[in-house]
């Protein structure tokens, strides 16, 4: 009987092993795929952005991907992690400031603005800066610092 207990207890640190490593293999690809991601829309970012040819982006595509990937492997094998637990550490142990508000509807009206500009471009019409300017002094007479 009391070797029957060993073995279960050695069998399930076994697989708890097991497991932590396929789990750690599964963060560790997730990584990568998200590095791959983040290549790739830079580099899409990038040939809107700038007149590249095709060929010249399907040539360094491969040469960019691999010196990502490099990157990243190198970050894995010396665990520099350290911005990642800052971040972490500064999520978990603060609360939503104002600061916090205001920052996020600024972005809402930016792409609210954004947004306007791209229907009007599809309605081939001009954009009314009257409406855009009262959207935004709505916002600045909402997060104007109080006068002295």
């Amino acid at each position: 009987m009391f070797n029957d207990k060993k073995v279960r207890k050695s069998k399930w640190v076994k697989t708890a092993r097991f497991l932590g490593r396929q789990m750690s293999r599964l963060k560790m690809g997730q990584s990568y795929y998200q590095i791959a991601m983040s290549t790739i829309s830079a580099v899409s970012l990038i040939f809107i952005a700038f007149e590249i040819t095709f060929w010249i982006l399907i040539i360094a595509f491969p040469i960019i991907l691999l010196g990502a990937f490099f990157i990243g492997y190198f970050l894995d094998i010396y665990n520099i992690n350290s911005m990642e637990i800052f971040k972490t550490n500064e999520i978990t142990h603060r609360f939503l400031t104002t600061s916090d508000e205001k920052n996020q509807e600024f972005q809402l009206l930016q792409l609210e603005v954004m947004l306007e500009a791209f229907k009007a471009m599809s309605e081939n019409r001009k954009i009314e800066p009257k409406v855009l300017l009262r959207k935004f002094e709505i916002y600045y007479e909402k997060w104007k610092p109080p006068e002295k």
